[in-house]
């Protein structure tokens, strides 16, 4: 495809006085920002960091108020923003140039330039996701105005006014927004910071300062047509079409490495100082084509024809002057070979003539029109549609012609037979620039997912207290206090186990990884969110295992439900070590096994004080504890199972077993990934809630099952359904397929998902 630009090549004008002293590249300048020398936190895969809370909820109302008046009719796009708000931004600058020059004072003593690097990117990350996610609220709380009956018909016009505009204009919108504070991050970039990063590392950046004015990196979107009409150049949103960036990305660099052949370039080591990096499976190389001064040292012909015009002796202008404008119009033959001249001259109309129409349609449907890819007629139809729909424009603006459109339409066409070396030159700049911005998009928002800015006082306290987190603090924050507890008439006591702890803990010690995180995160912490919501309590952690309580007031006999919400919560922990293991899994990291016992007692359990501490003392902690445990063996015997649908099975001694008896074992069970009742908690039960009794067989099930279905509200009111398997304790014997039930009886809490699905509707 590319023989005709080599024949094309060969007749090129090439200077007749004068040879071109070799030119000599800029090297890309992109940095490897050094992350993995920084500790993972306490999910063993990103790096935990806090930002102070004070400047979050200073930063969070700033943008509120900045989403309020860009999207009113004062204050949109190019409008300053008020006095207060100024203020506020101004604010947040000082504050961000706090938070630096604090920052590199401790990587002096501490990680190093990399943690300047972490600050940076996390003050990124919390400007680009909360403007997105402030800006959701908004559409929201709008959404709602305009569904609230009790709404005025003015106040609803301007809800729906001001709703459809930020539709329209939603991308556009946050990256003018996500500007405002990136500006402010750039200036405190620029102040003290510079300079004492200069004094104490000798480099004034230790990201690219370039990255705060990155449009690609301020828009939601890397392929938004207002960006693109804006700050680059509007090209195909269709991916096969031979004007999509897609398809010009290889174009491009193909005809820019013939170009450079036609210069004598000062080293031929340009191609070793490409900066390789990883992007989703895929290499991105920063090259010499990714710095703006060498794309205007092969095409910029005005700039060299001032040059000369102030210096008229110096002849290697004249020779690069004519080096450039031989490249101009190889640059220019491409394009007329590729069919795309059309499509570029249309591309830069676009604005002056969206401009012109108010902005009353999407700049890419003027665009299609000039190319010809839509019906000039139509377009304009709907141009006065939306004159009519939406009269809201400036004063200065002047009564609609279609001539104006006709014209554009005409000088695209007449001109595209031959681009002119000015917009051959304004094209190759504004596509290989932002090439360069999308790239550097790539790439820091590859790094900021390696970052997870904690705002949980929990994740924080434990990401502290194993010396894991990041903090960028203003002020040291103060523990919560601890409230007493109330007392009870009767608990229910939950015992979770972790299976095979020790082999993981060993697992992740091997590997370099925190034991302490890894469990707490992976199984302690997410659970405490559901404390709550089902009325429990925490007893104490021991070791492997986590003792839990639910207390039934005497004052609260709404709340006499301690047996179904402890089921409940059972299965919430098991969501979540199975949402976990999903994870730990996609991370290549150990997962997490348990089983679940619960008890009910009918007195209030007693208690011991060490000191301050309390300690619970009740039969039902050990009887949890033996109906949470797993024989080891009859987790080896089913483990070969398939279509095991129990995830409890209880099995008794033979009469002639030898071992029968021994450290006082008469049953011993299989709970793996299970939840167990025991026959006080399952009589408590059937007292609290209704339930509907079914009979089922089982695959490994020696008898039929008997299940009961019931409903029951946890402490926010909020329904859930709970089932009961009931099933009969049989007799093991080793090396047999088939096991005789007896007439003892136990309770699993059904939570296998496909008996779950069974029961949905009954």
């Amino acid at each position: 495809m590319f023989k005709p630009l080599f024949r094309y090549l060969s007749k090129t004008d090439t200077p007749a006085d004068t040879e071109l002293s070799p030119i000599a590249l800029q090297k890309p300048t992109w940095m490897a920002l050094d992350l993995e020398q920084l500790n993972t936190g306490i999910d063993n895969v990103h790096i935990d960091v806090t930002l102070d809370p004070q400047f979050c909820r200073r930063t969070l109302n700033l943008i509120d108020d900045l989403l309020k008046e860009r999207s009113t009719n004062k204050r949109r796009f190019s409008d300053q923003p008020s006095t207060e708000v100024q203020h506020q931004l101004e604010q947040f600058g000082q504050t961000c140039s706090h938070l630096l020059i604090n920052s590199i004072y401790q990587a002096r003593q501490t990680e190093g330039i990399v943690r300047i690097r972490l600050l940076e990117l996390s003050l990124i990350k919390f400007i680009l996701e909360n403007v997105q996610a402030r800006a959701e609220q908004l559409l929201q709380s709008l959404r709602h105005h305009l569904l609230d009956n009790e709404t005025g018909g003015h106040q609803a016009q301007q809800h729906y006014e001001r709703s459809i505009w930020l539709n329209n204009n939603y991308n556009r919108l946050l990256q003018k927004i996500t500007s405002d504070l990136f500006n402010q991050l750039y200036w405190a970039e620029m102040g003290e910071a510079k300079i004492l990063r200069q004094n104490l590392f000798g480099q004034s950046w230790s990201l690219p300062i370039d990255l705060l004015s990155n449009p690609v990196l301020q828009n939601k979107d890397w392929q938004d047509h207002d960006m693109l009409v804006q700050h680059y150049c509007l090209l195909s949103s269709e991916m096969d079409h031979p004007y999509s960036y897609a398809c010009l990305n290889e174009r491009i660099d193909v005809w820019l490495e013939l170009i450079l052949e036609q210069f004598p370039v000062k080293s031929d080591n340009y191609a070793n100082q490409n900066i390789i990096e990883m992007w989703e499976g895929h290499l991105l190389q920063f090259t010499w084509k990714d710095v703006n001064d060498n794309i205007q040292l092969l095409f910029h012909t005005e700039a060299t024809q001032q040059q000369l015009e102030e210096n008229p002796e110096r002849k290697e202008l004249k020779s690069l002057l004519q080096h450039q404008q031989n490249a101009l119009k190889f640059l220019s033959h491409a394009i007329q070979e590729a069919g795309i001249a059309g499509h570029i001259l249309a591309a830069y109309e676009t604005p002056t003539l969206s401009e012109q129409y108010a902005q009353l349609i999407k700049p890419y449907v003027l665009y299609q029109t000039l190319c010809g890819e839509l019906n000039l007629d139509q377009v304009w139809y709907k141009l006065q549609l939306a004159e009519k729909t939406r009269p809201l424009r400036r004063a200065s603006d002047k009564p609609l012609s279609k001539t104006a459109l006709q014209e554009a339409w005409k000088k695209v066409n007449r001109q595209q037979k031959q681009l002119s070396p000015e917009l051959t030159y304004q094209f190759i700049l504004h596509f290989t620039n932002y090439r360069r911005d999308l790239k550097q998009r790539h790439l820091i928002h590859r790094e900021m997912s390696r970052l997870r800015l904690l705002t949980q006082d929990n994740d924080i306290k434990l990401s502290r207290a194993n010396r894991l987190l990041y903090e960028f603090l203003e002020q040291q924050q103060t523990e919560p206090s601890l409230e007493s507890d109330m007392s009870a008439r009767g608990h229910v006591i939950l015992k979770a186990d972790v299976r095979g702890s020790t082999t993981i803990t060993a697992e992740l010690r091997k590997r370099g990884l925190n034991p302490a995180t890894h469990f707490s995160r992976t199984f302690f912490d997410p659970i405490r969110q559901h404390i709550e919501t089902f009325g429990a309590e925490k007893v104490f952690i021991e070791g492997d295992a986590v003792i839990l309580s639910v207390f039934e007031q005497q004052s609260q006999p709404q709340h006499w439900l301690s047996v179904a919400r402890a089921c409940g919560l059972g299965r919430a922990m098991l969501s979540v070590v199975e949402a976990q293991n999903r994870f730990s899994v996609k991370h290549q990291l150990p997962i997490l096994e348990l089983g679940i016992g619960i008890c009910y007692n009918h007195t209030p359990p007693d208690f011991l004080y060490d000191g301050d501490q309390r300690i619970m003392i009740s039969t039902a902690i050990g009887d949890a504890d033996r109906l949470s445990s797993c024989s080891w063996k009859l987790r080896r015997y089913f483990s070969s199972k398939n279509n095991v649908l129990t995830r409890v099975m209880v099995f008794q001694q033979a009469e002639d077993d030898k071992f029968k008896g021994e450290k006082g074992m008469v049953t011993f069970r299989y709970n793996l990934n299970g939840i167990e009742l025991d026959d006080n908690a399952f009589v408590k039960l059937s007292t609290e809630i209704a339930l509907k009794k079914a009979k089922l067989k089982l695959p490994y099930d020696f008898g039929h099952s008997v299940f009961f279905v019931g409903r029951y509200t946890d402490r926010k009111n909020n329904y859930h359904q709970l089932i009961i398997r009931q099933a009969r304790v049989c007799i093991w014997r080793e090396n047999s397929e088939v096991f005789k039930p007896t007439d003892n009886i136990y309770y699993e809490v059904v939570t296998h998902p496909r008996l779950i699905n069974a029961f949905k509707n009954f």
